[in-house]
């Protein structure tokens, strides 16, 4: 599968999941933009593109700020021409509950998961439709797609971003742009995050436990998988599909 040709903004790219799908795009022969707030994070992942052949560009980002996507959209014309894809990994994660969640917990939360994916497609959309097209794939959760107690703020996220890509992918499908949604399952490298940063081994362990034995396939998911859906959604070989939502969830809600 190749991505020859395309000029693609990751961002989220100093995150965990970000950073693999910047180097898997990058060793498939795109173009990869890296945007996040940490400019030292973003070198880091732009030297290891170079280093290993691949072409980067490092733009520190506000994924919450119009004028921020903006001006990463115009850097990467100026740069590289054009741009024909974005995958939006950028997101903070909240476990508390309907009753325990705080207001500013809600609102940061939403702010960078929801509104922030919107102002990528907002500032992605006129730059692909000179390109001639391209290709938007937003990253959720399955806690978009299904209710389960706590997380209320994060999951309500999710699930509107499901619904902006298929809301964003009938608009611009006429213009050669497609939209569409990956939601990962449980993943390896969200344990601490999950549990807390004070969480010993085996609260972790614990927990990973009863998470894997939800899974039919019987694993949480590695941030390679979810890299490997993107990057199809990013192809030519996806030419004939926008407005999905596809589960990476090792059967997760499947069942």
């Amino acid at each position: 599968m190749t991505l020859t040709g395309k000029v693609v903004i990751v961002a989220g790219a100093a995150g965990a999941q970000g950073r693999v799908a910047a180097r898997l795009f990058a060793a498939s022969g795109a173009a990869v933009v890296l945007a996040d707030l940490s400019a030292d994070a973003l070198a880091e992942v732009a030297d290891e593109i170079t280093g290993a052949g691949g072409s980067a560009l490092a733009v520190p980002t506000d994924i919450a700020d119009e004028e921020s996507w903006q001006q990463l959209v115009d850097r990467t014309v100026a740069e590289y021409g054009r741009l024909t894809g974005l995958a939006n990994y950028a997101a903070v994660l909240s476990r508390a509950g309907a009753e325990t969640t705080a207001l500013e917990v809600w609102e940061r939360t939403l702010r960078i998961n929801l509104t922030g994916a919107w102002l990528g497609v907002k500032a992605a959309v006129p730059a692909m439709r000179a390109a001639g097209g391209g290709s938007i794939v937003n990253v959720g959760s399955v806690d978009g797609l299904v209710g389960r107690g706590g997380g209320t703020a994060y999951q309500a996220s999710k699930g509107g971003m499901r619904l902006l890509s298929k809301s964003a992918a009938t608009e611009f499908a006429a213009q050669g742009i497609r939209v569409n949604s990956v939601h990962p399952g449980p993943m390896r490298n969200r344990m601490t995050q999950v549990v807390g940063p004070k969480a010993d081994a085996s609260g972790i362990a614990a927990l990973e436990a009863r998470l894997v034995a939800q899974v039919p396939v019987g694993r949480l998911g590695q941030p390679e998988d979810i890299a490997y859906a993107v990057r199809f959604l990013l192809s030519d070989e996806a030419s004939f599909i926008t407005g999905v939502d596809l589960p990476v969830d090792g059967g997760l809600t499947a069942q």
